[in-house]
């Protein structure tokens, strides 16, 4: 807290970088040694967490694990997915677990880190040893601007996610917005994205507001803007509190729709704020409806494996697992600097998030947003940005 969101991230590296002792390069070193010779399983860690929302994301890698398998492998070679769950929703765990990855040289790949904050100090950990990795999460600006070979994200940055929602509220009509985070590094980031973007546009932005992360009573917040007169409300937060907030602004009399990041795709904002956050809007990079072939075919398996629908996260962690074995198929190995560079020019991949290619510092790239709108509990998609 203090710092802006850019410097975070780069305090990090430099600190990883002056503590960093040989051992990181040994272990980058004998990975590629490995993998050049390997012949057995392919070994992904996932890295996830399930204390603050239950999703399907390891199933979702899982399954896709399981797909490639009963197709032959990729180049005959079984792909073997390995665990590693922060139950305690800590940065101090996320370390250990990406140090323990790191320390593993038979392991050539990662996908995962729910938390952003916990992605971007594993990525440096990563990079360092050699280790190519995949966050469905990371969508901080600065988590791509350290010019590093083996890091990667399959979903938008907040760049992409903030211009697009203030694109589509004024789509909506809502020309009048409160903007209101949680002084986070995520939930700010894309607050300030939102702001700068909608203020370009000609919406007008009545107040901004923020609020305590760690904060219970949040209705001081919302009886100081009751005499202003707004159409949505833009929350830059995380679940569980942004549902709180949610759930509190309804007590205190405000009607108007909520618009969030991805960070509200989660079905846990319902059972925090139940009727209250009927109408809450956010981008999606997968939904089970969608109109788009694979992304119907993919939801159809899934259900008649998990009887339940994959969410989002089931999506994103299917599509990294895919589109490593794609790589490793191409390219004939699972030497970690040749995968990486086959995948910094991959381009039109079409995988259940859609047709998308990935750009030379690892962002990925294509139109693979869509909007949906929470209505009894699930979220359905807006079709073109309206009902």
């Amino acid at each position: 807290m203090g710092r802006s969101k850019k410097a975070i991230p780069v305090l990090l590296l430099a600190l990883f970088v002056m503590t960093a002792c040989t051992s990181y390069d040994d272990l980058a070193k004998e990975r590629a040694k490995r993998a050049k010779k390997a012949t057995g399983d392919i070994r992904i860690a996932l890295v996830w967490e399930e204390k603050l929302v239950k999703t399907y994301f390891f199933e979702g890698a899982e399954f896709a694990a399981d797909e490639i398998n009963r197709g032959g492998g990729t180049r005959g070679r079984k792909v073997r997915t390995i665990r590693y769950n922060n139950n305690s929703a800590s940065l101090e765990k996320d370390r250990e677990i990406a140090k323990t990855i790191a320390g593993d040289c038979d392991i050539t790949a990662v996908v995962g880190h729910y938390m952003e904050v916990g992605a971007i100090e594993a990525s440096v950990t990563y990079e360092y040893s050699g280790i190519i990795y995949i966050s469905p999460t990371a969508t901080d600006v600065g988590f791509s601007q350290h010019g590093f070979q083996f890091v990667f994200r399959n979903t938008p940055s907040d760049g992409v996610n903030g211009v697009e929602l203030a694109d589509f509220a004024k789509k909506r009509g809502y020309l009048s917005i409160l903007v209101i985070d949680d002084r986070m590094v995520y939930g700010k980031g894309l607050a300030d994205i939102f702001y700068e973007r909608a203020s370009k546009i000609g919406i007008n932005v009545v107040a901004r507001r923020s609020y305590d992360y760690l904060g219970k009573d949040f209705k001081p917040l919302f009886a100081e803007i009751k005499n202003l007169r707004f159409d949505a409300i833009f929350l830059g937060g995380s679940v569980p509190t942004a549902g709180e907030v949610i759930k509190q602004a309804r007590i205190m009399g405000v009607t108007v729709p909520f618009i969030g990041g991805n960070s509200l795709d989660v079905p846990t904002i319902w059972k925090i704020a139940g009727n209250a956050a009927e109408g809450t809007i956010t981008p999606t990079v997968f939904h089970h409806n969608e109109k788009y072939d694979a992304s119907r075919a993919f939801s159809s398996k899934f259900f008649e494996r998990y009887h339940a629908y994959p969410d989002t996260w089931a999506a994103l962690g299917y599509d990294a697992i895919q589109v490593l074995a794609g790589a490793t198929q191409k390219t004939g190995t699972t030497v970690p600097v040749v995968v990486a560079s086959y995948l910094r020019f991959l381009k039109d991949w079409h995988g259940v998030l859609g047709i998308y290619s990935f750009m030379t510092n690892g962002d990925v790239s294509g139109q693979i947003n869509e909007f949906q709108v929470l209505h009894n509990g699930r979220y359905e998609l807006l079709e073109g940005g309206l009902p």
